[in-house]
């Protein structure tokens, strides 16, 4: 019995007891920067999102040859109220902005006011 005892490959306590730290110092390094990482890439989004729907709204202005929108909205996130900005051009066409934004994220990320004039600036919370 004390020669299979011997002969049996296998690893201490003391081994498994130091693999465990150094797992627990690893994953107590790498979570928070997972995270750190995650938050910058919300931040990034919403950024990207607050410049493709500024690039959207002057390229409605720009289609619709126009200077202005057809009014000022306040409070859009959904799809339903991006669909509700809107400007017509000189033959009455009716140029939406849902048609300019392709894809996306519905709701959006942050909800925005888009003034007549056509900045569009993050919605308070």
């Amino acid at each position: 019995m004390k020669r299979f005892r011997y002969g049996e490959k296998g690893f201490t306590l003391l081994e498994m007891l130091v693999v465990v730290a150094i797992l627990g110092a690893l994953t107590a390094v790498v979570i928070p920067n997972v995270v750190k990482f995650m938050n910058e890439g919300k931040e990034e989004a919403m950024l990207a999102e607050h410049h493709n729907l500024q690039t959207s709204v002057l390229a409605i202005l720009a289609d619709a040859d126009v200077h202005a929108l057809d009014a000022t909205y306040t409070d859009r996130r959904e799809r339903s109220e991006i669909h509700e900005v809107q400007a017509r051009d000189a033959d009455d066409k009716v140029y939406y902005l849902d048609d300019y934004l392709i894809g996306g994220q519905w709701p959006l990320l942050q909800s925005y006011d888009i003034s007549q004039a056509g900045s569009v600036t993050v919605h308070p919370e």
